[in-house]
């Protein structure tokens, strides 16, 4: 028999699953809780959530939402979960998960005891290994502003050009007239 106070993280769990399509599951050992809480601050700013809970409610509320045909995306992390060891925590994204990867990226380079485990984003799959290459790459507005710098640079170059070769003439003929004064 499950007792209420275990049927409550599991439906907050769910619920939690549900509504972020986009999640990662972290492995933490020996990680302080000042630690923790100075990465939920910092993944707050990126509109991302940190919840740590029991691997085995984990399990079941993955176990429930695979079943269901709105999450069945999640069935290939529910393989991935069967065998979960380590402490485990959700990690949940908001609209751009890419903030919130890179924000959790750059905590997991100054505190080695925390990982990725599994993660989905956009309702795929991915492994330890793909998620810290994903978690490097840039967010999307630093790659929106380096594409359009890249295309306003030609355009800023070529009028620069059709400009150079008059204002050189501008400054022989000023420099003309000093002379001739």
């Amino acid at each position: 028999m499950l007792s209420t106070d275990k049927k409550n993280q599991l439906d907050k769990v769910t619920n939690f699953l549900k509504k972020t399509p986009s999640f990662s599951l972290l492995k933490f050992e020996k990680t302080t809780h000042g630690a923790l809480e100075t990465l939920r601050k910092q993944l707050k700013k990126s509109d991302a959530k940190l919840m740590v809970v029991k691997n085995t409610i984990l399990q079941k509320a993955i176990n429930k939402l695979a079943s269901s045909k709105d999450t069945s995306y999640l069935k290939e992390v529910q393989k991935k979960t069967k065998t979960l060891r380590e402490n485990t925590a959700v990690l949940g994204f908001g609209q751009d998960w890419s903030a919130g990867m890179n924000v959790f990226y750059s905590f997991l380079k100054a505190d080695k005891t925390v990982g990725f485990k599994v993660g989905c984003l956009d309702k795929k799959m991915y492994e330890e290994t793909d998620l810290i290459r994903i978690a490097q790459l840039p967010g999307r507005g630093e790659l929106i502003g380096k594409m359009l710098g890249g295309m306003q640079s030609p355009t800023t170059h070529f009028i620069h050009a059709l400009k150079f070769n008059m204002q050189k003439l501008v400054y022989v003929l000023n420099a003309k007239a000093k002379q001739t004064n």
